[in-house]
């Protein structure tokens, strides 16, 4: 069993910091996953609601009696630490940070991103963001928009990778408009532990993923990305890759690092990058 399958398929999810406000992140990924009819089970966790959308909650991810596959942590980072430390002690195998603030705000930000990370790390857990849209598989078995995005997309064969949140909403919209489908669809924001690459060689074994799209801020393993993509692209069941590389210009770059904490490097590198890679 692949360690991401806990994210891309889980039979659980706990949503930490369901809400009761529609408009607010934690109400809205909530309703995604009832209102994108997944096949598992959601439990929302909220210590100041006896309900969320009509769904019992509970104070603490560990007052939840059932094994949980997947955490969903909507919570502001100081609160997400903990949030972590309870998923991990609950026996999770796959998180999902949605909220902002680490990395991309400040040393203070990067301090707790790093805490939480070790943490996983040491547990054998797997973390997708911070600062991410979540991720969604609309295949008719699991069916799970676990993401703030309304629009649960059509089944196809195209996984799409994005560190941008806001450019994955407008892709949903504008492939709905031309009615194609996707296999899996991810925001991985910060990448502070799954990448890129881990995602291009889940996706390469995907018997469901026919094309892998990417946008990309930065790259952080250039060499190992290379030989791995290589692999993917022309190996003995090639993956075709097809990449969107923002910050190619100044103010681009800045908008980047603002962004995901992204430094932007050098076209010309990118450009040899991904030409050897076979993107």
């Amino acid at each position: 069993m692949n360690s991401l399958d806990a994210i891309f398929s889980p039979a659980s999810v706990a949503v930490i910091g369901a809400s009761t406000a529609p408009g607010k992140v934690g109400h809205d990924i909530f309703a995604n996953i009832l209102k994108g009819g997944y096949k598992g089970t959601i439990y929302p966790v909220n210590p100041n609601a006896k309900s969320v959308l009509s769904v019992k909650t509970f104070a603490a991810v560990k007052d939840i009696p059932d094994q949980i596959d997947l955490s969903i942590i909507v919570v502001p980072p100081k609160v997400a630490v903990e949030a972590a430390k309870d998923s991990i002690a609950k026996g999770v195998r796959g998180i999902v940070i949605v909220s902002a603030g680490f990395r991309e705000v400040g040393k203070e930000g990067l301090e707790i991103e790093n805490r939480i990370i070790g943490m996983c790390r040491e547990a054998g857990v797997r973390v997708v963001g911070p600062n991410c849209l979540g991720v969604i598989n609309p295949l008719p078995n699991v069916s799970l928009n676990a993401s703030f995005s309304a629009r649960m997309p059509a089944c196809g064969n195209i996984s799409f990778i994005s560190q941008s949140g806001a450019l994955c909403t407008a892709v949903l919209d504008f492939a709905a408009d031309r009615d194609f489908g996707f296999s899996k669809f991810i925001s991985i924001g910060n990448k502070a532990d799954v990448d890129e690459l881990d995602l291009l060689r889940y996706f390469h074994e995907d018997p469901e993923t026919a094309v892998i799209v990417m946008y990309v801020e930065e790259l952080r393993k250039g060499i190992e990305f290379i030989d791995a993509v290589k692999e993917i692209t022309s190996g003995s069941r090639p993956t075709p890759v097809l990449v969107i590389k923002s910050g190619r210009t100044s103010a681009g770059a800045r908008a980047a690092a603002s962004h995901t904490g992204a430094l932007a490097g050098s076209e010309a590198v990118y450009e040899a990058i991904f030409r050897q890679a076979g993107i």
